[in-house]
């Protein structure tokens, strides 16, 4: 029997990783020649945390993030689609509060705020619409997604009454070794047109492309009438803070 397909990005295809890959991990062998982009969210998501701050990470994969972090803050919650996901997260990063939410319809009460800092790593972009019910005044808005311009990350915020602090879109040069990597790559980005670049362009050492990066750091506007400046600094460019390895699309 010939199986289908699955649908790149859909809750079956997340669930065939995790139980693959174990985890929310890109499915395929790449080589960074500089480096990680998204070491600049990483660099923002450090120095915002605390022992008294609490989080809600937003579309937390099989939990590195919550590993790496919950027992330093005062509170992380986090939120997963994918419910074998959810179940490894909840194995790998036990100090943390995980449920099985889409941030879409009735907040689960585990996971209602409120929040001083909102997270997502390549997660769903849908949080943002809910930030005005889950952030804590003062609360701010992290985001790394898959690309130079993730358009929805934006106008959502504008659509909350939210602003923009600061916007980091970051390149490294990579390449794959194999056609096998390349297409997967493809897949996962919703590419597929680039497929015969391999043929095109590939050689001994395989195919370079660029591995890049859209970080946002946001926060509620501030009426003209406020008194006082904003109480959060513009972040240093990072350095070698090491990275997860989850890749996550925007939804």
């Amino acid at each position: 029997m010939i199986l289908e397909p699955l649908k790149p990005h859909s809750r079956e295809w997340y669930a065939r990783l995790a139980r693959e890959l174990g985890g929310y991990r890109h499915p395929w062998a790449r080589v960074l020649d500089g480096p990680d982009p998204e070491l600049t969210f990483d660099a923002l998501l450090a120095e915002r945390l605390g022992t008294g701050v609490r989080v809600l990470e937003a579309g937390c994969g099989h939990g590195p993030d919550a590993a790496r972090f919950a027992s330093g803050v005062g509170r992380w919650a986090a939120f997963d689609a994918v419910p074998e996901l959810v179940t490894q997260a909840r194995g790998n990063a036990p100090h943390a509060d995980i449920h099985e939410w889409t941030a879409k319809g009735e907040v689960p009460s585990g996971l209602r705020g409120p929040f001083d800092l909102i997270v997502s790593r390549r997660g769903p972009t849908s949080v943002i619409l809910r930030l005005p019910e889950l952030a804590a005044p003062g609360a701010a808005f992290l985001y790394v997604g898959p690309r130079l311009d993730v358009p929805q990350v934006p106008d959502r915020l504008v659509a909350v009454g939210w602003e923009v602090r600061g916007e980091w879109r970051v390149g490294v040069r990579a390449r794959v070794p194999t056609r096998q990597d390349w297409g997967r790559r493809c897949e996962w980005m919703n590419e597929p047109e680039r497929v015969p670049e391999w043929d095109a362009h590939a050689g001994p050492d395989g195919l370079p492309y660029r591995e890049e990066r859209y970080v946002v750091l946001a926060s509620a506007a501030v009426s003209s009438s406020a008194q006082g400046p904003t109480t959060r600094p513009r972040a240093p460019l990072p350095t070698a803070v090491p990275s997860g390895d989850s890749l996550r699309s925007a939804q």
